[in-house]
């Protein structure tokens, strides 16, 4: 047996080659897993195996290393929320400054600062009303109506 034997060494030589220079030149680890499975359908071929068991021997490592490795990265790279200062806002009460309806979003007043404020329900808050800061979108507050007193 040729080490370099034209019917699957060069080639699957060449094929991982082409994808390691990719995944060099990507940042989303997008053929990692071919290239695993390049290095397989190689190892395959060193061992005399046909082509037809080199293409099945790539298929299935590029599989099993997508399967092994992809909740890995999914939790790595899964994490599009940046956290701001803002959001340590969340859940606090704010104090009305102007009305606030379901149709028009008002102002609020949180620690002597005035925000943008939307209403989350059908409720309309008036001036001196107190709300509750449930979330956050760009610079304004989305609120609820509590009861509780407003701290400025």
């Amino acid at each position: 047996m040729d080490f370099l034997a034209v019917e699957g060494t060069i080639p699957w030589l060449i094929i991982l080659i082409i994808l390691l220079v990719i995944e060099g030149a990507t940042s989303n680890l997008t053929t990692i897993w071919f290239a695993i499975g390049a290095i397989g359908a190689l190892a395959s071929s060193q061992m005399g195996a046909g082509v037809p068991v080199q293409i099945i021997v790539f298929i299935l490592v590029s599989f099993v290393a997508l399967l092994a490795t992809r909740p890995l990265v999914k939790k790595w790279r899964n994490d599009p929320t940046v956290p701001t200062n803002g959001d340590r806002n969340i859940g606090r009460i704010a104090q009305v400054i102007s009305t606030i309806s379901p149709e028009q979003p008002g102002r609020v007043r949180l620690d002597g600062i005035d925000w943008s404020a939307r209403l989350q329900g059908d409720v309309t808050l008036t001036p001196n009303d107190s709300c509750r800061i449930v979330a956050m979108e760009s610079t304004t507050l989305i609120v609820e109506p509590c009861n509780s007193p407003a701290i400025s």
